[in-house]
């Protein structure tokens, strides 16, 4: 096995900006549908970063003989529902998208909040440089109503 020398600055070859161009063109055009995870523009992508490193005589790196590491990824996507508040005899409902977004990251086949105290603090905004604090003189621990 060869020992790997690091290249002073000055050996490594000039940076062909068009070519970087046409790659990045390629790679950001319509056909790669935005490049995410586990899209076709993701296949395609990977696809064409593999002929490129094969053409430019790069060997696979990983022990399986290969260029592309596995890596397990998984994806969330929140159900459209409305959040619905009630207190008492009360009830507000708000609209998914229109009033509330919301997710969580925790895999599971299903997150709720049944029955849980809710405190609005503003955003959530801490910016000292605009004399602006969210949670400035709210006590969240003891609100029960």
């Amino acid at each position: 096995m060869r020992e790997a020398r690091a290249a002073h600055i000055a050996q490594l070859p000039d940076v062909d900006t068009k070519a970087v161009l046409e790659h990045v063109k390629v790679l950001s055009s319509d056909e790669y549908e935005g490049r995410a995870p586990g899209s076709k523009g993701e296949e395609l992508t990977v696809a064409y970063l593999i002929d490129q490193f094969k053409k430019i005589g790069l060997k696979p790196g990983n022990t399986d003989g290969t260029y592309v590491q596995k890596v397990p990824l998984v994806g969330i996507t929140p159900t459209p529902a409305p959040l619905v508040f009630t207190k008492g005899s009360q009830k507000l409902t708000l609209k998914w998208k229109d009033d509330v977004v919301a997710w969580t990251k925790h895999v599971a086949a299903e997150a709720r909040i049944d029955k849980s105290d809710l405190v609005f603090v503003g955003y959530g905004v801490v910016a000292p440089e605009f004399n602006w604090d969210d949670y400035k003189g709210v006590d969240v621990k003891a609100r029960r109503s």
